[in-house]
């Protein structure tokens, strides 16, 4: 999935039932929690097993709401909005289909590539940041234009609501002074205009050679407890630097380390390549959530923040009558995405998003 030669400069400081793992997983590394990852201790999972709750929902298909990929899930107080290539559709919550939100294309306010997709808790609009026409968009519930943002320097690809508008990461490749070609992800606040009203410190990254652009994951940032919680994936399974630390973000926009995790396997094998390669760390009032690869194959890791146990499945959880496993995605939101008979349609098989709630 992503392909660079990097040299990296980072510029910050780099049981539940009989088949979690063992207590006393975490131990104080320089003052700093680490969390260990037993990599031989797999077992299999289902959702309902580790979830306090998940609700289902079939997405009803006609000619007009008929899916390919989906890049993100969004979910207001009465609709359920599904963001894939061609568009934003809008579901109600049982997954009948009610209309396509905006326009995909090139006349005046429409969006070309919506790379992240919210909701304003405060109106229940549609926030959508385009990382081809590097702005953001405001839609109302019926579909409306509300809002567009002035063309930002660099492409944003994540927007998250705040108390006080939104927070918002873009990423570029830029020449700097002193290190040469970058990728730089610039991080910020704006007000609900979309204005700018406050900065956090840019991420860099010197760049020795590029083959391909990097298509980083979307979940840089989850809220738990009244804080963001930060975590950065990029990288290459070649490279040496280990990508485990979970930052917390304080008031004044610096990344503050929180904890780290670890292998029981040696990260970096014989041959000098890093095997295990983290992609993404979220937090919820429950757990922590580590999706990580290992040899092509992915696993998922939970970590129970209350009762200091834990679990580990491979390509993810199994879901009730359903066959396959599904590792969990997040924007805002847990869910997971399968295949499955619908009641709404009979026996044709439609695509269900299964809203998670992880429990405290």
């Amino acid at each position: 999935m992503i392909s660079r030669k990097i040299m990296v400069i980072v510029f910050f400081a780099l049981g539940l039932f009989n088949a979690c793992q063992d207590k006393g997983g975490t131990e104080q590394a320089g003052g700093l929690q680490t969390i260990r990852i037993e990599h031989n201790n797999q077992t299999e999972l289902f959702l309902e097993d580790v979830a306090a709750n998940y609700t289902s929902i079939p997405l009803e298909m006609t000619e007009e709401s008929l899916i390919g990929y989906i890049h993100n899930v969004a979910v207001s107080e009465d609709f359920l909005y599904i963001n894939y290539a061609k568009g934003i559709l809008q579901f109600n919550h049982a997954g009948k289909y009610i209309k396509k939100i905006g326009e995909n294309g090139e006349a005046p306010g429409n969006y070309r590539q919506v790379r992240s997709m919210i909701i304003d808790p405060t109106d229940q609009s549609i926030i959508a940041a385009d990382a081809r026409l590097r702005k953001s968009f405001k839609f109302s519930e019926d579909g409306d234009l509300l809002a567009e943002s002035e063309i930002l320097s660099s492409p944003p690809i994540y927007i998250t609501p705040l108390p006080e508008g939104y927070m918002v990461i873009t990423d570029d490749n830029t020449q700097d002074e002193a290190l040469g070609l970058v990728s730089i992800n610039e991080i910020f606040k704006q007000d609900r205009d979309f204005v700018k009203i406050d900065s956090l410190k840019p991420l860099k990254v010197k760049i020795e050679k590029i083959f391909h652009t990097i298509w980083r994951h979307p979940s840089f940032i989850t809220r738990a407890d009244s804080t963001d919680y930060f975590f950065f994936p990029i990288g290459t399974l070649k490279e040496q630097v280990e990508r485990d630390t979970l930052f917390q973000i304080n008031e004044n926009g610096d990344f503050i380390p929180h904890l780290k995790f670890q292998f029981s396997e040696n990260v970096i094998n014989e041959e000098g390549k890093r095997v295990f390669f983290i992609e993404k760390i979220e937090v919820n009032e429950a757990y922590y959530l580590v999706t990580y690869h290992y040899e092509g194959n992915y696993y998922l890791f939970g970590y129970d923040r209350k009762k200091d146990s834990s679990w580990l499945v491979k390509d993810g959880l199994r879901v009730k009558n359903l066959e396959g496993h599904y590792l969990p995605k997040s924007n805002g939101i847990s869910y997971l995405m399968t295949e499955g008979v619908s009641e709404l349609k009979g026996e044709e098989p439609n695509p269900i998003i299964h809203l998670i709630d992880w429990g405290k």
